[in-house]
């Protein structure tokens, strides 16, 4: 996945893509496209090793942990985080079908330029 963008700024960038959220993070830190986004409102899921990101359980949470620190890393702070109440709270299971933990992380570029 690639994305192409022009020499815009994204006030606000807000994702709720079923899981496919932890890619499309990477591929905006990877590009350098990042830095013109103002605020990030993602809702995350953490579902199995295996689901959009291969491997064992610490390997799926290194790659996680690797995302955030990058935003960090590029001038983002978190803001809010909200737990969905309605969802299933389960972690890196894969006995329970189609089942995931969510949460809505809100971050903001604190190197915003305007």
């Amino acid at each position: 996945m690639a994305f192409l963008f022009c020499s815009f700024q994204i006030d606000v960038l807000k994702a709720d893509v079923e899981s496919t959220e932890w890619k499309i993070l990477e591929n905006l830190i990877l590009e350098n496209v990042i830095s013109e986004i103002g605020q990030l409102l993602f809702e995350v899921h953490l579902h199995w090793p295996g689901f959009e990101v291969s491997g064992d359980d610490s390997t799926v949470v290194r790659y996680w942990y690797s995302l955030l620190k990058e935003l960090e890393h590029n001038g983002f702070r978190l803001f809010h985080s909200h737990k969905n109440p309605k969802g299933p709270h389960v972690f890196l299971q894969k006995n329970i079908f189609n089942a995931s933990s969510s949460y809505t992380l809100c971050w903001v570029n604190t190197r915003w330029k305007r």
